[in-house]
């Protein structure tokens, strides 16, 4: 009988083989081994013990990418308790907010960030854990089927919801990384991602656990397509992985010719479609490492992979495949009523195996819609409806015809439309708002109409300063139409159709 290994279990295994080797590159270019980030993370969790923190809790973490925040997350999990990790960048009400949803026992800060966050019910702050702490660190060891964090994404209430993966979910993912990537003690893997981002997962938890390093690309730099290029080659960067629109602001003002790229020999994206004139662009200046396409939402992680060729043809107008099913999960296409669809036609993507999540936080299995049971099939077990919609081509790849709902991914990043409208209505100016996207050569752009309570002028300077307080970066709208008010259907809701052609010449 197969035993699934944990988190822990896989980063302890390298810190066995590989002690004295670089397990983290800090942003400034400060490494810290094996054996320092295993140290560094029983202090993490002699404090979290300390303060009370055991099996089956959350802790929350609002740090900046660091070689000590790396341990921190390490040092929650072997205490058995799961990480609950937030942007730093987001208005500290946001975070807050995510933190008392998953009732979160203590909470993981650093020095920029000590007095964003208070006030959280039962939550003890930890800053900088104590070099000794009385009684040891009392380590737990989790199982499999604890939970090992819960990620936070864009819900369709205005609220974030917590999607919560198990070791096990984790390790099916990251076992499949390293036997396709071909990841081991000599590679060097980019992490772009923000932890709080499901593509993080890859980035960290995959090198670790095979004896490579992982290389922290701080928040700055990771905008600046510039200055993104020089770090690989400084680097040495072997495995690079991020959202397809950095990569294509990359090919185009990242003066790639001028950067030696001999060392990357995989590149993979995923979080959006990418499109053919930057993808060609990047193909053409980095001929030589593996391209992956990888698709998956949080709740499964990636599911599908599709390897570019080595050459894009000039007469490709397409943008690529996301691939046949990952060997650790099964997928299905299915129409409305659930019959699985024939190739070429369209039908919704499922999902079910080893990576797909246990549930949303502070939900039941049985109470996510999104978990269907097919008539067709004779175990009855639940998949996971993604949401999104593809079509089955000739050689069995599955292209991605886009979501159903008004869920939208941008940067990368699962952005929610009504968790925007959600926000915008906060403002206590603003008497309603409604928010919808388009797609404006190759890239998302969101737009919000907003009309102002009797009395009141809304300018775009005062609207943008209500974004940033009120939404991640991320989330803030492209381009704002001031109305007088919105228009509705005959049932008293608001009329997208109509509001689209109302500010089409805007």
């Amino acid at each position: 009988m197969t035993v699934t290994p944990t988190i822990c279990e896989l980063v302890d295994a390298s810190i066995r083989r590989h002690p004295d080797r670089p397990a983290v590159v800090g942003p400034d270019g400060e490494v810290a081994t094996y054996a320092m980030l295993d140290a560094r993370a029983e202090r993490f969790a002699a404090a979290l013990h300390a303060a009370g923190v055991r099996r089956g809790d959350r802790v929350g973490v609002c740090r900046w990418k660091a070689a000590d925040t790396v341990a921190g997350l390490l040092g929650i999990m072997r205490c058995g308790a799961a990480y609950v990790p937030v942007d730093p960048a987001s208005p500290p009400e946001r975070n807050r907010t995510i933190f008392e949803d998953g009732g979160v026992r203590a909470i993981l800060l650093d020095d920029r960030t000590a007095g964003s966050i208070d006030g959280v019910p039962g939550a003890v702050r930890i800053v900088e854990p104590p070099e000794v702490v009385e009684g040891g660190p009392a380590l737990v060891a989790p199982a499999p089927d604890d939970l090992a964090y819960i990620l936070y994404t864009s819900g369709s209430t205005g609220r974030p919801k917590g999607v919560c993966l198990e070791h096990r979910h984790a390790t099916s993912f990251i076992d499949w990384c390293v036997r396709t990537l071909r990841c081991g003690p000599e590679d060097r893997c980019s992490s772009h991602a923000p932890f709080h981002f499901d593509l993080s997962i890859l980035d960290l938890w995959m090198p670790l656990a095979s004896g490579g390093s992982v290389v922290l690309i701080d928040e700055a730099l990771a905008k600046d397509p510039r200055g993104l290029p020089g770090v690989i080659a400084e680097r040495g960067i072997t495995i690079w992985y991020s959202v397809p629109s950095i990569l294509s602001l990359m090919a185009t003002h990242g003066r790639l010719d001028e950067q030696p790229h001999d060392t990357l020999r995989i590149v993979c994206f995923a979080g959006e479609v990418f499109p053919l004139p930057g993808l060609r662009a990047l193909r053409s200046a980095w001929p030589e490492p593996e391209f992956w396409n990888l698709y998956g939402p949080t709740e499964t992680n990636v599911c599908t992979a599709y390897r570019l060729p080595a050459a894009i043809e000039e007469t490709r107008t397409e943008p690529f495949p996301i691939g046949p099913a990952c060997d650790h999960c099964e997928i299905r296409l299915v129409d409305d009523e659930g019959a699985e669809v024939s190739p070429g036609t369209t039908g919704r993507i499922l999902c079910r195996g080893g990576p797909v999540m246990r549930t949303y936080w502070g939900r039941r299995p049985e109470e996510i819609e999104a978990f269907v049971r097919l008539p067709d099939d004779p175990d009855g077990a639940a998949w996971y409806d993604t949401g999104d919609l593809g079509s089955m081509d000739d050689a069995g790849d599955i292209v991605f015809h886009g979501r159903r709902d008004r869920m939208v991914k941008r940067h990368g990043y699962r952005i929610e439309l009504g968790e925007i409208e959600a926000g915008l209505g906060r403002a206590p100016e603003i008497a309603e708002a409604a928010v919808w996207s388009e797609v404006v050569e190759g890239a998302t752009v969101i737009h919000a109409a907003v009309a102002a309570v009797a009395g009141e002028t809304l300018s775009i300077i005062r609207l943008r300063g209500h974004c940033g307080r009120a939404l991640p970066p991320y989330m803030a709208p492209d381009r704002f139409h001031v109305m007088t008010a919105l228009p509705r259907t005959s049932t008293g809701k608001i009329d997208y159709p109509a509001l689209r052609a109302a500010t089409a010449s805007d």
